[in-house]
């Protein structure tokens, strides 16, 4: 089965960080993404981010990558340097603690 998602933004390098261009019209998917954090700063939060990898010789195959957000303006979100440079955006969502059983 083969599935055909559309891309809501896109991965570029910037220096030591990485910064994930989400398009104008997924706009919702940022405002999602604060309003998941709160009235808390959105820097220092792990995102999960997955993206087609352009790399790869499979254009079916997907990567999912945790980094750490350093800062957002408007749709563009500078985070930690990853390895991916103009892949496909699928999705970003805050990475929530990952013991979901409420067990420290």
């Amino acid at each position: 089965m083969r599935i055909n998602l559309e891309p809501i933004g896109i991965i570029k390098k910037a220096g030591k960080y990485s910064e994930i261009l989400i398009y104008s019209e997924f706009e919702q998917v940022v405002k999602n993404l604060v309003s998941k954090v709160g009235k808390g700063p959105v820097c220092g939060q792990e995102l999960l981010i997955i993206h087609k990898n352009g790399n790869g010789d499979d254009i079916h195959q997907v990567e999912v990558t945790k980094t750490t957000i350093f800062d957002r303006v408007g749709n563009i979100i500078k985070v930690g340097k990853i390895n991916a440079h103009d892949d496909s955006v699928i999705d970003v969502r805050i990475n929530i603690n990952e013991d979901i059983s409420g067990h420290n």
